[in-house]
């Protein structure tokens, strides 16, 4: 019986379920033997990013978006594990990325400030 406070299940939970399912295999096949010089480390970026689209593809009840921090760090892990960007190089994208994320706020409330006047 479903419980109707409970959201429906998503297809977005699925698929990240999918995906730590699936590294999990690799991994383990990785330490058994199965697989030889696999490289996962490069896949927590890939993760992150995965689970970031999902949650920005849904909004919440107050009709944010959330899950821009989770993409910024998979990318930010991605450039450092192929070495395009290593973090001691790259590390003032963070300040950058906080800043955005400060004026974001403040505009989005602005907005909805306006929004509730009219």
């Amino acid at each position: 019986m479903a419980d109707p406070q409970r959201p429906a299940q998503t297809i977005g939970n699925v698929l990240i379920g999918v995906t730590i399912m699936l590294l999990g295999v690799m991994i383990v096949l990785d330490r058994a033997g199965v697989i030889t010089r696999f490289h996962y480390s490069a896949f927590w970026g890939i993760l992150l990013i995965a689970i970031g689209l999902v949650k920005l593809s849904y909004r919440s009840e107050t009709g944010q978006r959330q899950g821009g921090w989770w993409v910024f760090f998979g990318v930010w892990m991605l450039l450092n594990e192929t070495r395009a960007w290593r973090f001691h190089d790259s590390w003032p994208l963070l300040l950058v990325a906080i800043g955005i994320n400060v004026m974001w706020k403040e505009l989005v409330q602005r907005t909805r400030a306006h929004e509730r006047v009219e």
